[in-house]
């Protein structure tokens, strides 16, 4: 099912009309409102038309989009998508902020309270408008997607085979420990591989990025994206402050998760082929859980667990099944995991990799829970601005439905296995918040401190005094390894979605506090969550957590009372199993 077939959902959207990815398909709405007449009492009419066309312009992206991270190799996807952003784009850019322009120039209007927030945002998007950073965001869209054609290629040749990126990780979680290192080794040269180019796009990245911000006049590209992020409701002050709890109060229970496990394994030291974050090593040498067998049978049990969740949220996902969903891993085929989402028909899609992993079932909860925020807030609201939700939330629904199905997986796991899968994903959770912080200290650090003509050295350099800051706990003494261990951040959203990467440990801590009150009440907290995915982007961060029944707070007095709950649910879970 998940299989993409010769002609795929996205080949059957564009061949119903190639015209939809030209310029030429939206000009006479465009033209028409530039031209309307505008007053108080027509705008809300002449909004919900520039809504229409700006969702139709995002579906033709979407499916241009998904088709080339489909088929990477595919150079006639590439230049379609590409054509797209070069030509349409940027008249749409251009468009918007004439329309921004004229919508704000109204006298005597006051927004409807649903319309407040993209009010309040189009002021400050057309503030931020610079005719030069159009024609060079075509070219920083471009350099951003090159990430996907260097990577998504990208081969790993482990015991005699070729296989995908995904494929090969998923090696690091066997008890084996030679085995471990034998395809840590694998990765390892096929990440060589590819980090000269690597190195000279992110070069290209930085000075684009730079170019942005110079442009708009702002002193450094940590400004311009702060503006550009639309973050009004924390500082960049808060973000180095979360740094500093996650390193007093993550960083020493991460460090003690790792070392306990090693020494429960009887390893003298925590080798890199001994850490993979996303799946840490079992104590009792257990062979990693294999609950299903291919993209089809996830898909069949996932209904399962949907279906016992909600009803509705299970009919959510029969809706994915119909061509919204491509699960397997294969080359050619961008190797990230993501949700996106077509604006016009309110359905999401989501692509990942599978390999038949337990953290595939883990991603799939994942990816699912943003489909449905994107089902939701498509469903509950009239303008396509008010769909999904600033970032700062826009994890919850992911990361929350990682939590909420728990329960409901008796037929993908025993009693022991979903504890032990339960445990895995806490420890999971504790030992990602060092990796955020690293991941969002790097990037402070290169957008207002790396100096002008920062080296690729340098680069490395910076990553490597951070890792030994953020992740003590492995040893890589005498491997001679450090020239990849500084290439660590050689990663997707360093590339592809710069300064989104905290907002998922501030999400992990209101994902965790969910659980908490799920914990309590099940029901009521569902229906806390269902209520917040339905305001979508239509109110600010601070009451998107209220309707879900959270706090939007990531100091450290509130990182220490989630990571006591956390350790405690730990500890109880291994005592009863």
């Amino acid at each position: 099912m998940t299989q993409p077939t010769e002609r795929s959902l996205v080949d059957q959207t564009l061949a119903l009309d190639p015209h939809l990815a030209t310029w030429g398909a939206y000009q006479d709405r465009a033209q028409a409102l530039l031209d309307a007449p505008l007053s108080a009492e027509t705008v809300p009419e002449w909004v919900q038309a520039w809504s229409d066309l700006s969702a139709d312009m995002g579906e033709a992206r979407t499916s241009l989009s998904v088709y080339a991270d489909l088929h990477t190799g595919d150079d006639d996807a590439r230049t379609r998508l590409m054509t797209f952003l070069e030509t349409v784009m940027p008249q749409a850019e251009r468009l918007n902020q004439a329309l921004k322009e004229k919508l704000l120039a109204v006298p005597d209007f006051t927004p409807a309270p649903d319309f407040a927030q993209a009010y309040r945002r189009f002021r400050d998007e057309a503030d931020l408008f610079r005719e030069a950073n159009v024609e060079l965001g075509v070219t920083h869209e471009a350099q951003m997607n090159r990430y996907g054609v260097i990577t998504g290629n990208q081969k790993v040749h482990l015991n005699g085979e070729d296989l995908t990126v995904p494929q090969a990780t998923q090696h690091l979680e066997r008890p084996d420990r030679d085995a471990r290192e034998r395809a840590w080794r694998a990765l390892a040269d096929s990440k060589q591989g590819v980090a000269a180019d690597l190195d000279a796009l992110m070069l290209e990245l930085l000075r684009t990025r730079r170019q942005l911000a110079r442009n708009a006049d702002l002193s450094d590209y940590r400004a311009y994206a702060w503006r550009e992020l639309d973050r009004v409701d924390y500082t960049p002050q808060d973000c180095l402050d979360f740094h500093d709890a996650i390193r007093t109060e993550a960083v020493p229970l991460a460090a003690t998760i790792v070392r306990d496990i090693a020494a429960a394994l009887n390893l003298d030291t925590v080798r890199p082929w001994d850490y993979h974050r996303g799946a840490l090593l079992d104590p009792h040498r257990r062979e990693p859980l294999q609950p299903f067998s291919g993209g089809a049978d996830l898909e069949d049990k996932a209904q399962r667990t949907f279906d016992a969740l909600d009803a509705e949220l299970g009919e959510q996902f029969r809706t994915l099944r119909t061509g919204y969903m491509d699960l397997e891993s294969r080359e050619g085929k961008m190797s990230h995991a993501y949700c996106a989402f077509f604006p016009r028909r309110a359905v999401p899609f989501v692509l990942m990799n599978v390999v038949g992993t337990a953290n595939d079932v883990n991603v799939l909860m994942h990816e699912t829970g943003h489909a449905f925020h994107g089902f939701a807030s498509g469903q509950s609201q009239r303008l396509v601005w008010n769909t999904w939700s600033p970032i700062e939330f826009v994890e919850i629904p992911s990361m929350g439905m990682e939590f909420l199905t728990l329960d409901h997986m008796s037929h993908i796991y025993t009693p022991e296995e979903r504890a032990r899968v339960l445990t895995q994903q806490l420890q999971g959770l504790i030992v990602f918040l060092p990796w955020a912080a690293q991941m969002d200290a790097f990037q402070h650090w290169l957008y207002t401190e790396a100096p002008e003509d920062v080296s690729v050295a340098d680069l490395d350099a910076k990553w490597l005094e951070l890792d030994r800051a953020f992740h003590p706990w492995v040893d890589w003494d005498g491997l001679n390894m450090d020239h990849m261990r500084a290439k660590g951040w050689q990663y997707y959203h360093i590339f592809r979605a710069p300064f989104y990467y905290l907002e998922y440990a501030m999400c992990y801590l209101g994902a965790l506090a969910l659980w908490r009150g799920a914990l309590d009440d099940a029901p009521a907290a569902l229906a806390r969550y269902k209520a917040a995915l339905r305001l979508g982007n239509s109110v600010g961060v601070p009451d998107l957590y209220r309707a879900a029944g959270l706090e939007f707070r990531f100091d450290r007095a509130y990182l220490r009372g989630l990571m006591d709950f956390a350790t405690a649910k730990l500890s109880d879970t291994t005592a009863r199993h």
